[in-house]
Order: C-alpha cells, then structure tokens, then sequence
C-alpha cells in the first residue's frame, strides 16, 4: 500500500493530532514530498515527535521512509495533458489549469464506493432537503435545482423562511454542504436531522470539519488551500458527476440537456 491507501486504513484509529497530519498529507502530500519532519511541524502547528509519531502509526520505520514513498507515488502520477492550454499564453488559462489539476487531484483521493453510496441513497429518498449556508449556498442552490429536475423530490432549505426540519424517518434524506468556517447553523440542521432519523450526507472540505460526526455519509473533497476559489470547480465537478449517474439511471439525460425546450438548438 502507498502512503494514501495506510492513511486512509489507518484513519480511523488516529488520534485527533494524528487526523490533523493525515488530513494534511492527503490534501497537500507535495509539502511532505519536499519539507523536512521539522519544517512540517512547524507549517501544521504541532511537534517533530508527533511527526514522527505520526509516521510510525501508517507503518513506517520513520519519517524518511515515508517522504520516500511519497515522492514515488507522486513521480508515478500520470501528468495532467497541456493539449487543452496550449494556445494560453495568460493568466486566465493558468487558474483554469490549476482548477483542473486540482479536479484531477480531488478524483484520485474520493473513495468512489461512498459516492455510489450517495447516489443510491438520493435515488431512494423519499424527499431530500439540501442545505447550504454562506459560501455553500452557491452549491446547496445549483444541486437542489438539478436534482429536483432529475427526482422531483429535492428542495433547497431557505434559512429566511425555513424553521427546521419537520420529516421524521430514515426516508428522507439531508444534504449539508459544509465548509471551512464552518457554519453554526449548518451543525445545528445536521444535529436535527439526526434527531428525526434523518439520513444524513455531509459534503465538506476536511473529515476532521465539525459535522462529520453527525453525517451517515461524509464525502470529503481534498483541496490543499482553504481557498473559496479552488473548492468551487472540484465541488461542483463532484457534483456534476453525481448527477449525470443520477440522470443515467433513471434514465432522465435528456433533462441534464433539455434540447426540446428551448428555441435555439
């Protein structure tokens, strides 16, 4: 196994210091690829020992032996084509190549069964409530929209005019999108989700996020920057991409395109 696949396994039994360092390593590995134990230490905010610690736990002798296999993990990535860049010789063409490395990086660390998971359990929802606050609100507003045109089933919670949840029962289904601040109010909907029996999905940015304990589902998207802007397109290709398995099981592509509704075609 290389370094993601024992920190994955190991996760769980980690404990809350170790999950920081792990949570660090699956996002941004390029810095324990290059940075001493020392220097990591000092960019996460905790000691060399924990380091170290840290190291051993995943199965290493040290922390030299895992620098070393991730820097051979990370030389045997397959490199992002600059077919699509060529003719970009600006700096909008560059954010959209970082995007794009940082959609490809985000694909390579999600557990695609828990995914499938989701999936299953939107399709048999009996109502699903998604849930955004701030800066999530963006994401919570474009997948209710798509997945009520896909289920007929989805609405989006509106905190202005929403006083909770009222559905009780495992049968309906609450999506959170929750993001580093993290909202207080997000917590509070998944704490009363939990209460009626909801099912609960949580998608968030890190799996030590405050409402992780409270998700049936948890997916994590792993970006290395706490950047709005870099979380935007790998949130809403994650998206896209259940949605379209949605769409193709329920056979509905055609609404993903509705080419029939509109005038120009």
């Amino acid at each position: 196994m290389n370094y993601y696949e024992r920190t994955k396994d190991n996760y769980p039994r980690l404990t809350k210091g170790l999950k920081k360092i792990a949570e660090a390593l699956m996002a941004n590995p390029i810095i324990f690829a290059t940075y001493t134990a020392k220097k990591n230490a000092e960019t996460l905010d905790v000691s060399e020992t924990m380091v170290i610690r840290f190291c051993k736990a995943l199965g290493y002798h040290g922390y030299q032996e895992l620098q070393a296999d991730v820097q051979s993990s990370l030389l045997s990535l397959q490199p992002v084509s600059t077919d699509l860049f060529e003719t970009e010789d600006h700096s909008f063409g560059s954010i959209m190549n970082v995007d794009a490395q940082n959609i490809l990086h985000a694909a390579s660390q999600t557990n695609w069964s828990d995914v499938e998971s989701v999936v299953e359990q939107l399709l048999s929802a009996k109502e699903t409530k998604i849930v955004g606050y701030y800066h999530s609100f963006s994401y919570a507003h474009w997948f209710s929209f798509i997945l009520n045109s896909l289920l007929n089933n989805a609405t989006l919670y509106r905190p202005e005019t929403d006083t909770g949840l009222r559905n009780k029962g495992k049968e309906y289904c609450v999506v959170i999108f929750s993001y580093y601040r993290y909202a207080l109010e997000s917590i509070r909907i998944a704490e009363e989700a939990k209460e009626n029996g909801n099912t609960v999905i949580i998608i968030t940015d890190s799996l030590l996020s405050p409402i992780c304990h409270l998700g049936d589902y948890v997916l994590s998207i792993q970006i290395a920057q706490k950047s709005i802007l870099e979380k935007g397109p790998v949130t809403f290709s994650l998206l896209n991409s259940i949605l379209l398995h949605i769409a193709n099981k329920t056979n509905n592509t055609e609404l993903v395109n509705p080419i029939n509704k509109y005038y120009i075609k």
